[in-house]
């Protein structure tokens, strides 16, 4: 059948749209003015001697927290965020690596991204860790009856971005799977057609266009 390609093909896209999209992280809510608590656990809770937040969505100087040597480094930190960060367990017991985010506003809504490492860090200068992070969390701040979490200032308003480049991925892939269904169906067709009828169809075009006498 020619829909079974096409289907399969489709249905293959649909599962790569649900693993890229659904891994994107839990969501957490806060109004402004209260202490927003970013939850993180490091697998298997193995030791963790450095910890970093970053906000990826942030143009620039995307450095939210870091904690090492069982202190706060606040250099390169976000002016944003100083002295508004703490972890909720500064000893890291069962690898809680929690972020604890005080006095927010709507312009902290935003996508955070967390990431640890369990090697002491001999150099004291700052320095992003490479390896991937081990929470994502979508922080959307917002006032009582306003749970689309608008930031202020034209600030970025992360979930409208992230919905909308959903629905124009779901789009392009839609409209994709249906050229390409047309595409198998017409070959598929052309295919089955008989020797008689394509015989046929060959004298109806010479009787409707007769070669010219010489």
């Amino acid at each position: 059948m020619a829909t079974r390609p096409a289907a399969s093909w489709f249905l293959v896209l649909l599962s790569l749209i649900s693993v890229q999209f659904g891994s994107a992280g839990e969501t957490i809510r806060a109004e402004p003015g209260e202490n927003a608590i970013l939850p993180c656990e490091a697998p298997e809770k193995k030791p963790v001697i450095i910890v970093e937040w970053r906000r990826c969505d942030l143009e620039g100087n995307d450095h939210v927290a870091l904690y090492q040597d069982e202190q706060f480094d606040n250099e390169g930190q976000n002016p944003a965020y100083k002295n508004r960060v703490d972890l909720q367990d500064r000893e890291i017991k069962n690898g809680d690596v929690s972020l604890v985010l005080k006095n927010v506003t709507t312009n902290d809504t935003g996508t955070y991204e967390c990431r640890v490492d369990g090697i002491k860090n001999k150099r004291r200068k700052r320095s992003h860790l490479k390896n991937e992070p081990i929470c994502i969390i979508n922080l959307v701040v917002s006032a009582p009856g306003n749970e689309e979490g608008q930031p202020e200032n034209g600030g970025t308003n992360t979930g409208l971005i992230v919905g909308l480049s959903v629905l124009a991925v779901l789009a392009l892939f839609a409209v994709s799977g249906f050229l390409l269904y047309k595409k198998l169906r017409r070959s598929s067709q052309e295919q089955k057609q008989p020797p008689a009828a394509e015989a046929e169809l060959q004298a109806m075009n010479v009787e409707n266009h007769p070669e010219p006498e010489m």
